[in-house]
């Protein structure tokens, strides 16, 4: 008795007999267990369902400064101003951090707009530091960054891929 199966290369049908192939050869190094369906669930659907959500939040946030920033707000200024920097680069700082975070949001151009944001907001630590601010507000600026790269993990297979295999 003969099973025609399509060959994989040339889709060509190829004869087999069931008692002509060879055993399957297992190697116990890449031996992998099927994937419970919860798993799957979980990696597919939930975490990048997750990502997007900090995603918003954060990108939401960082655009509330931009803003304040555009519109050369009191406020915006006078942060500005006790950093040591002077007014008129306020809109300046506004449309890049702005860019960014468009960049950030966007999927094909995430991961360049999360080093962006990354730089932005080490050099508002370093602003921090510089005025030996409270703690709390040293570290808020750390946790954005914390929060930008746990979405982007999240919600990217390739960024998960390459952080879990080294790769």
């Amino acid at each position: 008795m003969s099973i025609e199966a399509p060959d994989p290369i040339t889709t060509a049908p190829v004869a087999t007999h069931p008692a002509r192939t060879a055993p399957a050869k297992t190697d116990p190094v890449r031996t992998t267990a099927p994937v419970p369906a919860w798993r799957d669930l979980v990696v597919r659907r939930l975490a990048p369902l997750l990502g997007w959500v900090v995603t918003l939040v954060v990108a939401a946030q960082l655009a509330q400064g931009a803003y304040g920033q555009l519109t050369e707000s009191d406020r915006s200024v006078g942060m500005f101003e006790a950093i040591g920097f002077p007014a008129s680069v306020v809109f300046l700082v506004g449309v890049l951090q702005a860019v960014a975070v468009v960049l950030y949001v966007v999927p094909w151009t995430a991961f360049l707009g999360a080093l962006l944001l990354t730089a932005y907001l080490g050099g508002a630590v370093a602003a921090h530091v510089r005025l030996e601010d409270a703690v709390a507000h040293t570290l808020t600026p750390v946790l954005f960054a914390v929060g930008i790269w746990a979405a982007l993990f999240l919600r990217s297979e390739r960024i998960r891929w390459a952080v879990l295999t080294g790769r």
